[in-house]
């Protein structure tokens, strides 16, 4: 069913327009109707004649920043925001879309200057926080991040998403009990948002919960039955139960949704192995290393089910390169499965 905005926008005609400031206007109007719908060549059309007409219209020049931020045109977006701000330094709007170009070229700090500069013009600009607080999550700079979802949730009390922002930054920070409140608000105010409920599973998982945690797990998963990370999330929290049939019916599910995922290809290589059945556990590690041959988790656990197996050689020629990296756990692991080997070899050797 078509959203009514849908059906008014396509019938609305921009008006004709006459010159100057006020034919100005008129074009960057008929331009945002463009632009609504979604018609990018009428929208730029619209906005260039504007300022064709009146060079100094903010309004048209943020919006046509817009418009080329939106195509991935990012400098040329915030040459467009400058002259904007160039003319009216205080235009919140202007300074948020400054942010995010400079953001998305990877200048941080140009960003976090401009939306500090949108706060101060709108301390009201609940998009103006909220981009600060994304950004400060980007960064890592947790404290400003809780800083500017608690100035955007003083404003909007009941807006769901601060709650949640709020409770994913404050878990950040250890207080997990907190933000399981936090996380709790999100959902009551927004039942049908199935990333509080998996950001709230997340949370009692950590704190413990494993009873709550499947719970809130599972009506994630009733919400967005095809989101496989929740059901690799709640997976984990069954094989943590000692619920290991359950957690393994999880992952082939995954595996159902989406045959190419890696990190359920390897648990259940790992489950196979634990359950002292090397064959699989090799078949699995075989189908995820098809796809990411050097990941070293993978690559770990096939030789440990060589090993198993009894086919020494090819153990060795998987753990053995392996063993000569240094970039994860998994080589440290290969270097000590294969240390314990050679002292198995030279205990024998003495017996004899």
């Amino acid at each position: 069913m078509e959203r009514a905005k849908d059906v008014l926008l396509r019938h609305i005609t921009p008006p004709p327009v006459d010159g100057g400031k006020d034919g100005a206007t008129a074009h960057n109007r008929s331009g945002a109707i463009y632009h609504l719908q979604d018609d990018r060549e009428g929208a730029r059309r619209e906005y260039e004649a504007a300022l064709a007409l009146d060079p100094a219209n903010a309004a048209a020049l943020n919006n046509l920043g817009f418009l080329l931020a939106q195509d991935g045109a990012f400098a040329d977006a915030i040459g467009y925001y400058e002259r904007a701000l160039a003319i009216d330094p205080v235009g919140a709007m202007a300074l948020v879309n400054l942010g995010s170009a400079r953001a998305a070229l990877g200048d941080l700090e140009g960003a976090f200057e401009a939306f500090g500069r949108a706060v101060a013009a709108d301390p009201e600009s609940l998009l103006a926080w909220d981009n600060l607080g994304k950004l400060s999550m980007v960064a890592g700079r947790l404290g400003d991040a809780e800083n500017a979802w608690r100035s955007a949730l003083a404003i909007a009390p009941r807006d769901a998403r601060f709650h949640l922002s709020l409770g994913i930054v404050v878990a950040g920070q250890g207080r997990l009990a907190e933000a399981v409140a936090l996380l709790e608000s999100a959902t009551s105010l927004a039942p049908e948002n199935a990333e509080a409920w998996g950001q709230l599973g997340l949370v009692l998982f950590g704190r413990q919960d494993l009873g709550s945690a499947t719970d809130v797990f599972r009506r994630a998963l009733s919400l967005t039955p095809e989101d496989t990370k929740i059901r690799h999330h709640l997976s984990t929290v069954l094989l943590a139960r000692g619920e290991r049939a359950e957690a393994r019916r999880e992952l082939e599910r995954i595996l159902t949704i989406d045959p190419d995922n890696v990190t359920a290809a390897l648990d259940l290589g790992v489950h196979a192995l634990s359950a002292q059945r090397p064959e699989e556990a090799v078949a699995r590690f075989d189908a995820a290393l098809a796809a990411e041959p050097m990941n070293p988790r993978g690559r770990y656990y096939r030789g440990l089910s060589l090993q198993m197996l009894g086919r020494a050689d090819e153990a060795a020629a998987v753990l053995q390169p392996l063993a000569a990296e240094t970039s994860s756990k998994y080589a440290e692991w290969a270097r000590r499965q294969l240390g314990e080997g050679l002292d198995r070899q030279s205990s024998a050797t003495d017996a004899q």
